[in-house]
């Protein structure tokens, strides 16, 4: 009895202290939890809002290219001009920023325009829109006000500003840009400036897309008056007024710490049954632990090798796997092909239907390629519409048939989630039998052979040659030649006479010209597109369309023609640069003639028709060039202010060799004549096609058998002769025997 009872003196405390050190070690874990509850659902809640934010900021970004424009302000705060601000801050914001309502403040705050969901409606009813944006429009103000105090100029960064507001228990992004002169110093920027607003009310489905992109369950709007559950994370919007509550995003958080605690809970309690469970409790849980954070490493591991968007090697596993199959090579021979896969106009689909438009065609093909190559092959994203494939055991065959699959796999249609697309790609093929060379150079050559496929015509692959080497250091040379040459102004602009059948000269065009210091003279055919791929035609453009306008001054009546790229029409400042540039030359726009070819009108948009009826308007003519060559349409002539239309030289030299060259003229002619358009054919080079010619209709003609491309001062000399010219053979031509022009190859990248 006494045994029992010391036994219970000593049990008892020993329990007490057992019990104690359990509800001790179950409290502590209990509040651990509760904290890590907590910063998870804190983190989730700064994730949820950034992405929030990030929207607001994206939307509102779109409006700077509407508000940073000298047209903005003169037709706001110069005079107001009721139809541009329809146009611009109401169809443009709701058509391509996605906000459904529009409103536009002026100088002193008071809203001059409401449009909302395609019409204009009453102002009154923005009224709350307004007293919610007001902070947001006096940030904006004090921003500008700041960079004026400190001799800044805004930029498309510093001009717009978004946020988030809830009215009426919904959340609405709001965007505002106020509208400012595109130049420093203009006298514009004395105008108190008009501020552009506008609003997107927040869908389920860009909440679900938030929910998705940040990996939280599904996020809901919560109205007031409605209670959130216990335990979920909330972003909240308030009254700006009021400070009240206006509308909340909720959702569950991740409870990890609650996870734990109840996975644990039940082997901390089984300490209580004696030590040596403790020691297995505790050797359990190690285990879990380490468990965690070996899986928690291999997925950092796998992050840190592979694509985020498509889940394929990125470029540190493709050259770990490139550096694999060439020890392979120096042990045992063989062949490894690397190849380099481009998506073919990738950029039109960003461009068209958007980047998630975009991301979606990349996953697309991205899987059909892993479904025709072996398993003991490679397949990496490098970033952007690049794919890359090491091929191992192979030769020029099997990689050649392995590219003629992939080819015709990637052409055709797909249907995307937001709309539908035509998909090809180009690839570039180096077959490695050299163990010894590196990653980087395998690479580069099969990025090579890539260009040479592209520049071939697209959806084609191209092996890699060792004069790519070659073709592509020559084209740096003369790349960087040309920047300099531009920059510089060292480009020769010359004029090619436009004559009747008498000789007599009724216009010219102008033409561009360039002698690289070293290489000589460069063929039009080659810096041209070299220009449209450096970024460089805008420059080179505008260069030969003053150099035109200041030498049309010495010859009054006469037309010159000027060639006018895709790229240029396009650009949204283009009008406002011409009616510049008129006025610094003083020239009149009748005088100048501007020359688009078909692939200016191939998207067939409002805006390239809305851009070529202003230059119509403003007194310039307007010439199709290559007539017949490309996407020839009847659509075309009838929807575009054209004037003149240009038989292309590749019909004019098979006069007299193919009949059918002068039936095509002959149709073009009477076409041209149907529609009321002069008709110009270039090329012509020996009097028999200049009959044929005459013969058919076509009485302005432009080639060698009267002139070759010269220098202004020859055509002054022409002029004083009263402009009459007398035909020669192209064999008589000075310009047969000028010096050698460096002709590079179509085919180079």
């Amino acid at each position: 009895m006494k045994r029992h009872s010391s036994e219970l003196k000593l049990l008892a405390p020993m329990a007490l202290i057992v019990i104690v050190a359990v509800c001790a070690l179950v409290g502590s874990l209990w509040v651990w939890a509760e904290q890590a509850d907590s910063m998870s659902r804190t983190r989730e809640e700064r994730l949820v809002r950034l992405g929030l934010n990030q929207m607001a900021d994206d939307h509102s970004m779109l409006m700077t290219p509407i508000t940073i424009w000298d047209k903005a302000v003169e037709s706001t705060a110069v005079k107001y001009d009721q139809d541009w601000v329809k146009g611009n801050i109401g169809e443009y914001f709701q058509n391509f920023v996605n906000f459904e309502a529009n409103m536009l403040l002026d100088g002193n705050g008071n809203i001059v325009f409401a449009y909302k969901d395609g019409k204009t409606v009453d102002p009154a009813l923005f009224a709350d829109l307004k007293r919610q944006s007001q902070s947001l429009v006096n940030d904006l103000r004090d921003r500008q006000n700041a960079l004026r105090a400190t001799g800044q100029f805004y930029s498309a960064a510093t001009n717009h500003e978004g946020r988030l507001i809830a009215v009426d228990g919904k959340i609405y992004i709001v965007g505002a840009s106020m509208l400012l002169s595109d130049k420093k110093n203009s006298p514009l920027s004395a105008y108190k400036p008009y501020v552009a607003i506008g609003t997107h009310r927040l869908s389920g489905d860009e909440l679900i897309a938030l929910s998705q992109r940040y990996m939280v369950s599904n996020i809901t709007l919560l109205k007031p008056g409605q209670t959130r559950a216990d335990g979920s994370a909330s972003v909240a919007f308030r009254d700006e007024a009021t400070g009240k509550v206006a509308a909340e995003l909720t959702w569950m958080p991740d409870t990890p710490g609650h996870t734990l605690f109840i996975r644990t809970l039940g082997p901390v309690l089984m300490i209580s049954l004696g030590l040596g469970l403790i020691a297995i409790v505790l050797l359990h849980q190690s285990q879990r632990a380490a468990q965690g954070l070996i899986a928690s490493e291999a997925k950092a591991k796998h992050m840190a090798l592979h694509d985020s968007l498509t889940g394929l090697p990125n470029r540190t596993l493709f050259a770990d796997r490139l550096n694999q199959a060439t020890e392979r090579l120096k042990r045992h021979g063989g062949q490894v092909a690397v190849m380099c896969i481009g998506l073919d106009r990738f950029k039109d689909v960003n461009d068209t239907l958007g980047h998630m438009a975009g991301d979606e065609l990349i996953r697309h093909n991205a899987a059909k390629i892993a479904a025709m190559i072996r398993s003991s092959d490679t397949l990496a994203r490098l970033g952007g519409d690049e794919f890359v494939i090491i091929q191992t055991d192979t030769d020029g065959s099997s990689a050649g048939s392995l590219a003629k699959r992939i080819l015709e796999g990637l052409t055709g249609t797909v249907n995307l989630d937001s709309g539908q697309v035509f998909s090809s790609c180009s690839i570039g093929v180096t077959i490695l039998h050299d163990g010894d060379i590196d990653p980087a150079e395998a690479l580069r050559q099969a990025d090579l052979a890539l260009y040479r496929a592209k520049d071939m015509g697209r959806g084609q692959y191209a092996f890699f040659e060792i004069e790519m080497d070659a073709t592509i250091k020559l084209r740096k040379t003369l790349e960087t030649g040309l920047r300099e040459a531009v920059h510089n102004g060292d480009i020769d602009v010359v004029y090619q006479p436009q004559v009747d059948h008498y000789g007599v000269i009724v216009g010219v065009e102008a033409l561009c010209r360039w002698t690289h210091p070293s290489r000589g003279p460069v063929s039009p055919a080659y810096f041209i597109p070299l220009a449209e791929e450096c970024g460089l035609m805008q420059e080179l453009g505008t260069l030969v369309m003053r150099r035109a306008m200041m030498d049309a001054h010495r010859w009054p009546g006469l037309k010159v023609a000027v060639n006018v790229s895709a790229s240029q029409i396009r650009c949204a400042a283009f009008v406002s640069h011409m009616k510049e540039m008129l006025i610094e030359t003083r020239t009149t726009a009748s005088q100048i003639e501007i020359e688009i070819t078909e692939g200016v009108l191939l998207n067939d948009d409002s805006t390239t028709q809305m851009i070529l009826h202003d230059l119509r308007h403003m007194g310039f003519s307007i010439a199709l060039d290559d007539f017949g060559t490309g996407y020839s349409s009847l659509g075309y002539l009838s929807r575009y202010p054209v004037d003149k239309i240009k038989i292309d030289r590749s019909f004019v030299s098979n006069l007299g060799v193919d009949p059918e060259a002068e039936a095509v003229i002959r149709a073009i002619v009477k076409l041209a004549k149907a529609l009321n358009l002069n008709i110009v054919a270039e090329g012509v080079e020996t009097r028999a096609q200049k009959n044929l010619l005459r013969q058919a209709g076509c009485n302005i003609i432009q080639g060698y058998l009267f002139s070759k491309p010269v220098a202004g001062t020859v055509i002054d000399t022409m002029w004083d002769n009263d402009r009459k010219l007398v035909p020669n053979e192209p064999d008589n031509d000075i310009y047969a025997k000028s010096a050698k022009v460096v002709k590079l190859s179509p085919r180079m990248p």
